[in-house]
Protein backbone atom coordinates (compact mmCIF):
# COMPACT_ATOMS: atom_id res chain seq x y z
CA UNK A 1 0.00 0.00 0.00
CA UNK A 2 2.84 2.36 0.84
CA UNK A 3 4.54 1.54 -2.49
CA UNK A 4 1.29 2.28 -4.35
CA UNK A 5 0.98 5.66 -2.62
CA UNK A 6 4.62 6.40 -3.48
CA UNK A 7 3.99 5.69 -7.19
CA UNK A 8 0.87 7.86 -7.19
CA UNK A 9 2.81 10.67 -5.51
CA UNK A 10 5.58 10.41 -8.08
CA UNK A 11 3.06 10.57 -10.93
CA UNK A 12 1.40 13.63 -9.42
CA UNK A 13 4.79 15.32 -9.07
CA UNK A 14 5.72 14.50 -12.68
CA UNK A 15 2.35 15.84 -13.87
CA UNK A 16 2.91 19.08 -12.00
CA UNK A 17 6.33 19.48 -13.58
CA UNK A 18 4.87 18.82 -17.04
CA UNK A 19 2.02 21.28 -16.49
CA UNK A 20 4.37 23.92 -15.14
CA UNK A 21 6.62 23.69 -18.19
CA UNK A 22 3.95 22.86 -20.77
CA UNK A 23 3.99 24.64 -24.11
CA UNK A 24 1.80 24.69 -27.19
CA UNK A 25 3.01 24.47 -30.77
CA UNK A 26 1.14 25.42 -33.93
CA UNK A 27 2.56 24.72 -37.40
CA UNK A 28 1.48 26.49 -40.59
CA UNK A 29 2.91 24.54 -43.52
CA UNK A 30 3.42 26.38 -46.79
CA UNK A 31 2.00 24.47 -49.74
CA UNK A 32 4.65 26.10 -51.91
CA UNK A 33 7.93 26.90 -50.11
CA UNK A 34 8.72 30.58 -49.65
CA UNK A 35 12.00 32.42 -50.16
CA UNK A 36 13.95 35.17 -48.38
CA UNK A 37 14.66 38.35 -50.30
CA UNK A 38 17.75 40.09 -48.91
CA UNK A 39 17.62 43.86 -49.36
CA UNK A 40 21.38 43.90 -48.82
CA UNK A 41 22.95 40.74 -50.32
CA UNK A 42 25.86 40.85 -47.83
CA UNK A 43 23.54 40.56 -44.80
CA UNK A 44 23.07 37.27 -42.94
CA UNK A 45 20.49 35.65 -40.64
CA UNK A 46 21.18 33.39 -37.66
CA UNK A 47 19.93 29.81 -37.93
CA UNK A 48 18.87 27.94 -34.78
CA UNK A 49 18.92 24.22 -34.00
CA UNK A 50 15.23 24.03 -33.02
CA UNK A 51 12.07 26.09 -32.89
CA UNK A 52 12.26 26.54 -29.11
CA UNK A 53 13.22 29.81 -27.40
CA UNK A 54 16.91 30.06 -26.45
CA UNK A 55 17.78 27.32 -28.96
CA UNK A 56 21.43 26.81 -29.90
CA UNK A 57 22.72 28.78 -32.89
CA UNK A 58 23.82 26.55 -35.78
CA UNK A 59 25.30 29.18 -38.08
CA UNK A 60 24.24 31.89 -40.50
CA UNK A 61 22.72 32.01 -43.97
CA UNK A 62 22.89 34.64 -46.68
CA UNK A 63 21.43 35.45 -50.05
CA UNK A 64 23.65 32.95 -51.88
CA UNK A 65 22.23 30.05 -49.84
CA UNK A 66 18.85 30.47 -51.58
CA UNK A 67 17.05 28.72 -48.70
CA UNK A 68 13.48 27.47 -48.87
CA UNK A 69 11.08 28.30 -46.03
CA UNK A 70 8.80 25.35 -45.34
CA UNK A 71 6.55 26.50 -42.49
CA UNK A 72 5.81 29.06 -39.77
CA UNK A 73 5.88 27.64 -36.24
CA UNK A 74 4.18 29.39 -33.32
CA UNK A 75 5.52 28.21 -29.96
CA UNK A 76 3.56 29.41 -26.91
CA UNK A 77 5.27 29.40 -23.55
CA UNK A 78 4.87 31.45 -20.37
CA UNK A 79 1.98 33.38 -21.96
CA UNK A 80 4.30 34.52 -24.77
CA UNK A 81 4.14 33.45 -28.43
CA UNK A 82 7.52 32.79 -30.03
CA UNK A 83 7.55 32.32 -33.81
CA UNK A 84 10.13 30.78 -36.09
CA UNK A 85 10.35 29.81 -39.73
CA UNK A 86 11.45 26.28 -40.53
CA UNK A 87 13.96 26.07 -43.38
CA UNK A 88 15.76 23.28 -45.15
CA UNK A 89 19.39 23.48 -44.03
CA UNK A 90 21.52 24.62 -46.98
CA UNK A 91 24.81 22.97 -47.90
CA UNK A 92 26.87 25.65 -46.14
CA UNK A 93 25.64 24.65 -42.65
CA UNK A 94 24.14 21.20 -43.29
CA UNK A 95 26.91 19.47 -41.34
CA UNK A 96 25.96 21.46 -38.23
CA UNK A 97 22.21 20.76 -38.32
CA UNK A 98 21.11 17.83 -36.19
CA UNK A 99 18.25 17.19 -38.62
CA UNK A 100 17.71 18.33 -42.19
CA UNK A 101 15.93 21.42 -40.84
CA UNK A 102 17.01 24.70 -39.29
CA UNK A 103 15.00 27.58 -37.81
CA UNK A 104 15.13 31.37 -38.10
CA UNK A 105 13.34 33.77 -35.77
CA UNK A 106 10.34 35.53 -37.24
CA UNK A 107 11.60 38.69 -35.53
CA UNK A 108 14.69 38.74 -37.80
CA UNK A 109 12.75 39.02 -41.05
CA UNK A 110 9.74 40.93 -42.38
CA UNK A 111 6.87 38.52 -42.83
CA UNK A 112 3.38 39.20 -44.11
CA UNK A 113 2.00 40.45 -40.76
CA UNK A 114 4.94 42.83 -40.29
CA UNK A 115 4.60 44.30 -43.78
CA UNK A 116 0.87 44.97 -43.32
CA UNK A 117 1.27 46.70 -39.95
CA UNK A 118 1.59 50.49 -40.20
CA UNK A 119 2.86 50.57 -36.60
CA UNK A 120 6.06 48.86 -37.78
CA UNK A 121 7.01 51.67 -40.16
CA UNK A 122 9.90 52.84 -37.97
CA UNK A 123 11.33 49.32 -37.43
CA UNK A 124 14.14 48.56 -39.86
CA UNK A 125 14.39 45.04 -41.26
CA UNK A 126 16.50 43.99 -44.21
CA UNK A 127 14.95 40.70 -45.28
CA UNK A 128 11.46 39.79 -46.53
CA UNK A 129 9.69 36.43 -46.61
CA UNK A 130 8.13 36.20 -50.05
CA UNK A 131 6.69 33.80 -52.60
CA UNK A 132 8.56 32.92 -55.79
CA UNK A 133 6.55 35.52 -57.76
CA UNK A 134 7.10 38.17 -55.07
CA UNK A 135 10.83 37.40 -55.09
CA UNK A 136 11.00 38.19 -58.80
CA UNK A 137 8.92 41.34 -58.27
CA UNK A 138 11.18 42.44 -55.38
CA UNK A 139 14.24 42.16 -57.62
CA UNK A 140 12.50 44.30 -60.23
CA UNK A 141 11.51 46.94 -57.66
CA UNK A 142 15.05 47.12 -56.29
CA UNK A 143 16.45 47.72 -59.78
CA UNK A 144 13.75 50.28 -60.47
CA UNK A 145 14.63 52.25 -57.33
CA UNK A 146 18.43 52.07 -57.54
CA UNK A 147 19.16 51.81 -61.25
CA UNK A 148 16.06 52.50 -63.39
CA UNK A 149 18.08 52.39 -66.61
CA UNK A 150 18.75 48.67 -65.98
CA UNK A 151 15.00 47.92 -66.27
CA UNK A 152 14.52 47.82 -70.04
CA UNK A 153 12.26 44.99 -71.15
CA UNK A 154 9.42 44.72 -68.64
CA UNK A 155 8.17 45.88 -65.26
CA UNK A 156 5.39 44.20 -63.28
CA UNK A 157 4.13 45.64 -60.00
CA UNK A 158 1.36 43.99 -57.98
CA UNK A 159 2.33 44.16 -54.30
CA UNK A 160 2.38 47.77 -53.07
CA UNK A 161 3.30 46.70 -49.53
CA UNK A 162 6.57 45.20 -50.76
CA UNK A 163 7.24 48.27 -52.92
CA UNK A 164 6.71 50.53 -49.91
CA UNK A 165 8.97 48.38 -47.71
CA UNK A 166 11.80 48.41 -50.27
CA UNK A 167 11.36 52.14 -50.90
CA UNK A 168 11.81 52.90 -47.18
CA UNK A 169 14.74 50.45 -46.92
CA UNK A 170 16.67 51.63 -49.98
CA UNK A 171 15.82 55.35 -50.19
CA UNK A 172 16.58 57.23 -46.97
CA UNK A 173 15.50 60.79 -47.79
CA UNK A 174 11.77 61.57 -47.53
CA UNK A 175 12.05 63.96 -50.48
CA UNK A 176 13.76 61.27 -52.58
CA UNK A 177 11.00 58.82 -51.64
CA UNK A 178 8.43 61.39 -52.78
CA UNK A 179 10.26 61.78 -56.10
CA UNK A 180 10.31 58.00 -56.69
CA UNK A 181 6.60 57.69 -55.88
CA UNK A 182 5.67 60.65 -58.06
CA UNK A 183 7.69 59.30 -60.98
CA UNK A 184 6.09 55.88 -60.65
CA UNK A 185 2.65 57.47 -60.43
CA UNK A 186 3.33 59.38 -63.64
CA UNK A 187 4.55 56.17 -65.29
CA UNK A 188 1.24 54.49 -64.44
CA UNK A 189 -0.66 57.50 -65.79
CA UNK A 190 1.45 57.47 -68.95
CA UNK A 191 0.56 53.81 -69.53
CA UNK A 192 -3.11 54.85 -69.33
CA UNK A 193 -2.53 57.74 -71.76
CA UNK A 194 0.64 57.07 -73.82
CA UNK A 195 -0.07 59.96 -76.21
CA UNK A 196 0.71 62.53 -73.52
CA UNK A 197 3.75 64.69 -74.30
CA UNK A 198 5.51 67.44 -72.32
CA UNK A 199 8.94 68.13 -70.84
CA UNK A 200 8.31 65.84 -67.86
CA UNK A 201 7.22 62.92 -70.06
CA UNK A 202 10.37 63.38 -72.14
CA UNK A 203 12.50 63.28 -68.96
CA UNK A 204 10.64 60.18 -67.67
CA UNK A 205 11.21 58.27 -70.91
CA UNK A 206 14.89 59.14 -70.78
CA UNK A 207 15.25 58.05 -67.15
CA UNK A 208 13.09 54.90 -67.50
CA UNK A 209 13.91 53.10 -70.79
CA UNK A 210 11.24 50.47 -70.04
CA UNK A 211 8.73 53.09 -71.27
CA UNK A 212 10.14 52.84 -74.80
CA UNK A 213 8.59 49.40 -75.29
CA UNK A 214 5.40 50.13 -77.24
CA UNK A 215 3.23 47.91 -79.44
CA UNK A 216 1.89 48.63 -82.92
CA UNK A 217 -1.08 50.55 -81.49
CA UNK A 218 1.27 52.86 -79.54
CA UNK A 219 0.42 51.35 -76.13
CA UNK A 220 3.16 50.90 -73.51
CA UNK A 221 3.05 47.11 -73.16
CA UNK A 222 6.14 46.70 -70.98
CA UNK A 223 4.64 48.06 -67.71
CA UNK A 224 1.92 46.13 -65.90
CA UNK A 225 0.24 46.88 -62.57
CA UNK A 226 -2.98 45.73 -60.91
CA UNK A 227 -5.86 47.85 -59.57
CA UNK A 228 -4.88 47.35 -55.93
CA UNK A 229 -1.34 48.59 -56.57
CA UNK A 230 -2.58 51.61 -58.54
CA UNK A 231 -5.09 52.57 -55.85
CA UNK A 232 -2.61 52.35 -52.96
CA UNK A 233 0.07 54.15 -54.95
CA UNK A 234 -2.36 56.98 -55.74
CA UNK A 235 -3.47 57.28 -52.11
CA UNK A 236 0.06 57.48 -50.74
CA UNK A 237 1.19 59.81 -53.52
CA UNK A 238 -1.68 62.22 -52.85
CA UNK A 239 -1.01 62.19 -49.10
CA UNK A 240 2.70 62.89 -49.60
CA UNK A 241 2.14 65.61 -52.20
CA UNK A 242 -0.49 67.40 -50.09
CA UNK A 243 1.70 67.22 -46.99
CA UNK A 244 4.74 68.46 -48.93
CA UNK A 245 2.88 71.42 -50.40
CA UNK A 246 1.25 72.45 -47.11
CA UNK A 247 4.59 72.27 -45.32
CA UNK A 248 6.66 73.93 -48.03
CA UNK A 249 6.67 77.43 -46.41
CA UNK A 250 8.38 75.92 -43.34
CA UNK A 251 11.31 74.51 -45.30
CA UNK A 252 13.30 77.64 -44.53
CA UNK A 253 13.06 80.47 -42.02
CA UNK A 254 13.87 83.02 -44.73
CA UNK A 255 12.42 83.78 -48.15
CA UNK A 256 15.91 83.51 -49.60
CA UNK A 257 16.03 79.95 -48.31
CA UNK A 258 12.61 79.21 -49.80
CA UNK A 259 13.85 80.41 -53.20
CA UNK A 260 16.52 77.70 -53.09
CA UNK A 261 13.99 75.10 -51.93
CA UNK A 262 11.54 76.00 -54.69
CA UNK A 263 14.12 75.89 -57.45
CA UNK A 264 15.05 72.31 -56.47
CA UNK A 265 11.55 71.18 -57.42
CA UNK A 266 12.28 71.15 -61.16
CA UNK A 267 13.39 67.50 -60.81
CA UNK A 268 9.95 66.47 -59.53
CA UNK A 269 7.23 66.04 -62.18
CA UNK A 270 4.74 68.93 -61.99
CA UNK A 271 5.66 69.81 -58.39
CA UNK A 272 6.87 73.36 -59.17
CA UNK A 273 3.50 74.08 -60.75
CA UNK A 274 1.56 72.62 -57.83
CA UNK A 275 3.56 74.54 -55.21
CA UNK A 276 3.29 77.77 -57.23
CA UNK A 277 -0.49 77.31 -57.45
CA UNK A 278 -0.63 76.92 -53.65
CA UNK A 279 1.74 79.77 -52.77
CA UNK A 280 0.25 82.29 -55.22
CA UNK A 281 -3.33 81.76 -54.08
CA UNK A 282 -4.99 85.18 -53.46
CA UNK A 283 -1.75 86.85 -54.54
CA UNK A 284 -1.46 90.41 -55.85
CA UNK A 285 1.57 91.01 -58.07
CA UNK A 286 3.12 93.70 -60.19
CA UNK A 287 4.20 92.07 -63.45
CA UNK A 288 6.87 92.76 -66.05
CA UNK A 289 6.99 91.13 -69.47
CA UNK A 290 3.20 91.05 -69.81
CA UNK A 291 0.84 93.61 -71.31
CA UNK A 292 -0.74 94.56 -67.97
CA UNK A 293 0.95 96.15 -64.97
CA UNK A 294 -0.71 93.96 -62.33
CA UNK A 295 -1.76 90.33 -61.97
CA UNK A 296 -4.21 89.24 -59.25
CA UNK A 297 -4.99 85.60 -58.44
CA UNK A 298 -8.79 85.51 -58.35
CA UNK A 299 -11.66 84.60 -60.65
CA UNK A 300 -13.51 87.89 -59.95
CA UNK A 301 -12.63 91.12 -61.75
CA UNK A 302 -14.33 93.32 -59.14
CA UNK A 303 -12.54 91.55 -56.30
CA UNK A 304 -9.23 91.97 -58.14
CA UNK A 305 -9.73 95.75 -58.34
CA UNK A 306 -10.81 95.98 -54.70
CA UNK A 307 -7.70 94.09 -53.54
CA UNK A 308 -5.44 96.19 -55.68
CA UNK A 309 -6.93 99.50 -54.53
CA UNK A 310 -6.33 98.53 -50.88
CA UNK A 311 -2.64 98.05 -51.65
CA UNK A 312 -2.25 100.78 -54.26
CA UNK A 313 -4.57 103.56 -53.07
CA UNK A 314 -3.38 105.92 -55.81
CA UNK A 315 -4.02 103.31 -58.50
CA UNK A 316 -4.01 104.85 -61.98
CA UNK A 317 -7.21 103.62 -63.71
CA UNK A 318 -5.37 103.68 -67.02
CA UNK A 319 -2.98 101.01 -65.77
CA UNK A 320 -4.33 97.67 -66.87
CA UNK A 321 -5.03 94.79 -64.52
CA UNK A 322 -5.41 91.08 -65.24
CA UNK A 323 -6.52 88.13 -63.17
CA UNK A 324 -4.84 84.74 -63.40
CA UNK A 325 -5.86 81.20 -62.60
CA UNK A 326 -3.95 77.92 -62.83
CA UNK A 327 -5.57 75.20 -64.93
CA UNK A 328 -4.57 71.52 -65.01
CA UNK A 329 -5.68 68.13 -66.24
CA UNK A 330 -5.60 65.76 -63.24
CA UNK A 331 -2.25 67.06 -62.07
CA UNK A 332 -0.64 67.44 -65.52
CA UNK A 333 -0.73 69.87 -68.44
CA UNK A 334 -0.56 73.00 -66.29
CA UNK A 335 -1.72 76.22 -67.94
CA UNK A 336 -2.28 79.79 -66.83
CA UNK A 337 -5.53 81.54 -67.74
CA UNK A 338 -5.11 85.29 -68.04
CA UNK A 339 -8.10 87.66 -68.14
CA UNK A 340 -7.40 91.33 -68.88
CA UNK A 341 -9.87 93.71 -67.18
CA UNK A 342 -11.24 97.08 -68.11
CA UNK A 343 -11.57 99.92 -65.58
CA UNK A 344 -14.87 98.48 -64.29
CA UNK A 345 -13.51 94.99 -63.66
CA UNK A 346 -15.05 93.41 -66.76
CA UNK A 347 -13.06 90.94 -68.87
CA UNK A 348 -11.93 92.56 -72.10
CA UNK A 349 -9.57 89.83 -73.27
CA UNK A 350 -8.74 86.24 -72.29
CA UNK A 351 -5.95 83.91 -73.22
CA UNK A 352 -4.60 80.58 -71.97
CA UNK A 353 -0.88 79.82 -72.08
CA UNK A 354 0.89 76.52 -71.37
CA UNK A 355 3.38 76.70 -68.49
CA UNK A 356 6.85 75.53 -69.50
CA UNK A 357 8.72 76.28 -66.27
CA UNK A 358 8.52 78.30 -63.04
CA UNK A 359 11.37 79.50 -60.87
CA UNK A 360 11.38 81.56 -57.68
CA UNK A 361 13.32 84.67 -56.69
CA UNK A 362 13.47 86.79 -53.57
CA UNK A 363 11.36 89.90 -54.05
CA UNK A 364 11.28 92.51 -51.32
CA UNK A 365 10.30 90.75 -48.11
CA UNK A 366 8.51 87.93 -49.88
CA UNK A 367 8.69 85.44 -52.74
CA UNK A 368 8.47 86.35 -56.44
CA UNK A 369 8.34 84.12 -59.53
CA UNK A 370 9.60 83.90 -63.08
CA UNK A 371 7.01 82.17 -65.27
CA UNK A 372 7.94 80.83 -68.71
CA UNK A 373 5.05 79.85 -71.00
CA UNK A 374 4.80 78.67 -74.58
CA UNK A 375 4.20 82.30 -75.62
CA UNK A 376 6.24 84.55 -73.33
CA UNK A 377 8.19 85.03 -70.08
CA UNK A 378 7.07 87.31 -67.27
CA UNK A 379 8.13 88.15 -63.73
CA UNK A 380 5.74 88.37 -60.76
CA UNK A 381 6.70 90.63 -57.84
CA UNK A 382 4.31 90.45 -54.83
CA UNK A 383 2.75 93.59 -53.40
CA UNK A 384 2.11 91.63 -50.17
CA UNK A 385 2.88 88.19 -48.78
CA UNK A 386 0.20 85.68 -49.79
CA UNK A 387 -1.82 83.94 -47.03
CA UNK A 388 -0.17 80.55 -47.61
CA UNK A 389 3.27 82.11 -47.19
CA UNK A 390 2.45 83.84 -43.92
CA UNK A 391 3.59 80.80 -41.96
CA UNK A 392 7.08 81.21 -43.47
CA UNK A 393 9.68 83.51 -41.91
CA UNK A 394 7.90 86.22 -39.96
CA UNK A 395 4.61 84.40 -40.35
CA UNK A 396 5.97 81.37 -38.50
CA UNK A 397 7.32 83.65 -35.78
CA UNK A 398 3.81 85.00 -35.35
CA UNK A 399 2.47 81.43 -35.09
CA UNK A 400 4.98 80.65 -32.34
CA UNK A 401 4.19 83.95 -30.62
CA UNK A 402 0.54 82.89 -30.40
CA UNK A 403 1.40 79.77 -28.35
CA UNK A 404 0.99 80.41 -24.58
CA UNK A 405 4.16 81.07 -22.62
CA UNK A 406 3.07 78.82 -19.74
CA UNK A 407 3.71 75.21 -20.75
CA UNK A 408 1.25 73.99 -18.12
CA UNK A 409 -1.55 75.83 -19.95
CA UNK A 410 -0.50 74.16 -23.21
CA UNK A 411 -0.73 70.69 -21.66
CA UNK A 412 -3.98 71.48 -19.85
CA UNK A 413 -5.89 72.99 -22.79
CA UNK A 414 -4.92 70.79 -25.73
CA UNK A 415 -5.13 67.26 -27.04
CA UNK A 416 -2.09 65.35 -25.69
CA UNK A 417 -0.33 65.00 -29.07
CA UNK A 418 -1.03 68.63 -29.94
CA UNK A 419 0.43 69.65 -26.58
CA UNK A 420 3.61 67.72 -27.43
CA UNK A 421 3.81 69.49 -30.79
CA UNK A 422 3.17 72.98 -29.39
CA UNK A 423 5.68 72.51 -26.56
CA UNK A 424 8.28 71.38 -29.10
CA UNK A 425 7.70 74.40 -31.35
CA UNK A 426 7.57 76.92 -28.50
CA UNK A 427 10.35 75.63 -26.24
CA UNK A 428 12.30 73.00 -28.16
CA UNK A 429 15.48 73.25 -30.20
CA UNK A 430 15.25 72.38 -33.89
CA UNK A 431 13.19 73.16 -36.96
CA UNK A 432 12.58 71.71 -40.39
CA UNK A 433 14.80 68.72 -41.23
CA UNK A 434 15.25 68.65 -44.99
CA UNK A 435 16.43 65.02 -45.08
CA UNK A 436 13.49 63.72 -43.06
CA UNK A 437 10.99 66.14 -44.57
CA UNK A 438 9.67 66.83 -41.04
CA UNK A 439 9.81 69.34 -38.25
CA UNK A 440 12.20 67.90 -35.65
CA UNK A 441 12.58 69.34 -32.15
CA UNK A 442 14.38 68.30 -28.98
CA UNK A 443 13.36 68.97 -25.37
CA UNK A 444 16.39 68.31 -23.15
CA UNK A 445 16.45 67.54 -19.44
CA UNK A 446 19.42 69.89 -19.27
CA UNK A 447 17.06 72.89 -19.44
CA UNK A 448 13.51 71.53 -19.96
CA UNK A 449 13.33 68.87 -17.25
CA UNK A 450 10.04 70.02 -15.68
CA UNK A 451 8.40 70.22 -19.08
CA UNK A 452 9.52 66.67 -19.89
CA UNK A 453 8.28 65.50 -16.50
CA UNK A 454 4.82 66.99 -17.04
CA UNK A 455 4.57 65.45 -20.51
CA UNK A 456 5.30 62.13 -18.81
CA UNK A 457 3.07 62.45 -15.77
CA UNK A 458 0.08 63.80 -17.72
CA UNK A 459 0.29 60.98 -20.25
CA UNK A 460 -3.04 59.07 -20.28
CA UNK A 461 -1.22 55.85 -19.26
CA UNK A 462 0.31 57.39 -16.14
CA UNK A 463 -1.69 57.45 -12.89
CA UNK A 464 -0.95 60.02 -10.19
CA UNK A 465 -1.56 59.13 -6.52
CA UNK A 466 0.02 62.43 -5.55
CA UNK A 467 1.51 65.22 -7.68
CA UNK A 468 4.87 63.54 -8.06
CA UNK A 469 4.30 59.82 -7.61
CA UNK A 470 1.88 57.20 -8.86
CA UNK A 471 1.42 53.95 -10.74
CA UNK A 472 2.57 52.99 -14.23
CA UNK A 473 1.04 49.64 -15.13
CA UNK A 474 2.65 48.50 -18.39
CA UNK A 475 3.89 45.24 -19.86
CA UNK A 476 5.65 45.00 -23.21
CA UNK A 477 8.48 43.31 -25.08
CA UNK A 478 11.52 45.18 -26.39
CA UNK A 479 12.31 42.44 -28.90
CA UNK A 480 11.68 38.73 -29.21
CA UNK A 481 13.55 37.86 -26.02
CA UNK A 482 13.41 40.78 -23.53
CA UNK A 483 10.21 41.67 -21.69
CA UNK A 484 9.55 44.60 -19.35
CA UNK A 485 6.78 45.29 -16.88
CA UNK A 486 6.49 48.42 -14.76
CA UNK A 487 4.48 49.20 -11.64
CA UNK A 488 5.14 52.69 -10.30
CA UNK A 489 7.00 55.99 -10.67
CA UNK A 490 8.13 58.81 -8.43
CA UNK A 491 9.88 62.17 -8.77
CA UNK A 492 11.86 63.40 -5.76
CA UNK A 493 14.03 66.50 -6.14
CA UNK A 494 14.23 66.77 -9.92
CA UNK A 495 14.73 63.06 -10.68
CA UNK A 496 12.29 60.69 -12.38
CA UNK A 497 12.42 57.06 -11.19
CA UNK A 498 10.46 54.11 -12.60
CA UNK A 499 10.09 50.76 -10.84
CA UNK A 500 9.71 47.54 -12.79
CA UNK A 501 11.11 44.20 -13.92
CA UNK A 502 13.22 43.30 -16.95
CA UNK A 503 13.42 39.60 -17.76
CA UNK A 504 13.71 37.05 -20.54
CA UNK A 505 10.34 36.49 -22.19
CA UNK A 506 11.04 32.76 -22.51
CA UNK A 507 13.00 31.87 -19.42
CA UNK A 508 13.05 28.15 -18.61
CA UNK A 509 12.67 28.99 -14.96
CA UNK A 510 9.70 30.28 -13.01
CA UNK A 511 11.59 31.99 -10.21
CA UNK A 512 10.37 35.28 -8.81
CA UNK A 513 12.31 38.34 -9.98
CA UNK A 514 12.30 41.28 -7.62
CA UNK A 515 11.32 44.65 -9.06
CA UNK A 516 13.99 47.33 -9.08
CA UNK A 517 13.90 51.11 -9.33
CA UNK A 518 15.86 52.98 -12.01
CA UNK A 519 16.64 56.66 -12.51
CA UNK A 520 15.48 57.60 -16.02
CA UNK A 521 16.24 61.31 -16.38
CA UNK A 522 17.03 64.20 -14.09
CA UNK A 523 17.23 67.98 -14.06
CA UNK A 524 20.44 69.18 -15.71
CA UNK A 525 21.05 65.81 -17.36
CA UNK A 526 21.60 64.86 -21.01
CA UNK A 527 18.44 62.81 -21.73
CA UNK A 528 15.96 64.30 -24.19
CA UNK A 529 12.60 63.88 -25.90
CA UNK A 530 12.67 64.10 -29.69
CA UNK A 531 9.39 65.20 -31.28
CA UNK A 532 8.76 64.95 -35.04
CA UNK A 533 5.78 65.88 -37.23
CA UNK A 534 4.90 67.00 -40.73
CA UNK A 535 4.63 70.80 -41.15
CA UNK A 536 1.05 70.36 -42.34
CA UNK A 537 0.14 69.09 -38.83
CA UNK A 538 0.61 72.60 -37.40
CA UNK A 539 -2.96 73.40 -38.44
CA UNK A 540 -4.44 70.21 -36.99
CA UNK A 541 -6.29 69.94 -33.68
CA UNK A 542 -5.23 66.28 -33.40
CA UNK A 543 -1.88 66.09 -35.16
CA UNK A 544 0.11 62.96 -35.89
CA UNK A 545 3.28 63.30 -33.82
CA UNK A 546 6.25 60.91 -33.63
CA UNK A 547 8.02 60.64 -30.28
CA UNK A 548 11.49 59.25 -29.56
CA UNK A 549 13.24 58.68 -26.26
CA UNK A 550 16.30 56.45 -25.93
CA UNK A 551 17.02 54.61 -22.70
CA UNK A 552 17.40 51.08 -21.39
CA UNK A 553 15.65 48.67 -19.04
CA UNK A 554 12.43 49.74 -17.35
CA UNK A 555 12.97 53.34 -18.54
CA UNK A 556 12.04 52.17 -22.04
CA UNK A 557 8.46 52.35 -20.75
CA UNK A 558 8.63 56.10 -21.48
CA UNK A 559 9.05 55.45 -25.19
CA UNK A 560 6.41 52.71 -25.06
CA UNK A 561 3.65 54.90 -23.56
CA UNK A 562 4.49 58.18 -25.29
CA UNK A 563 5.15 57.08 -28.88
Amino acid sequence: MKRSNSIIGTLILLSAVVLMNCSKKKVENFTVPKKIFFVEPKDTIDVLQSEEPLAEKVGSIGDSDAVKILSLISYEKNDMVYKTYQIKCPTSIKHKCKTEFGYIREFDVAGNDFLKSSSNASVKKKMIVVSEEEYTESNGIKKLLLDPKSVKDSLELNNFTIFQFLLQSLVSSTDDQLQKIEELYQIVKLVENPSREDQYVTALKKKYPVLSQVDEAGAISSVKTNNDFDQKLTEQRNDLINSFIAGFPLRSSTFKGLVGQFNKLKNYPYLSEKVFEYLSKEGVYSVSGFETQYLVQTDSGNLALEKLKKLEQSLDPTKTVATFEILQDSGTNFRIKLQILDGLGNVSKEEIQTIVSISAEESGNSLGFKVKTDKQDFILSPLETTPNLLIAGQGFKEYVKGIPNDYKDIIKNNDYDKAKMLLAVKFGEGGFDEKLGKMVYVLSSNNRYWMMLDLFRFNPNVKRNRDYEGTLDTSFSIDESNCISTSKWRQPKGELYITGIERSCYSEYEEEIEASEKLCFYEGGSKYFQIEFSPSELRSDKPKVDFKYEDSGVCEAIQYIMQ
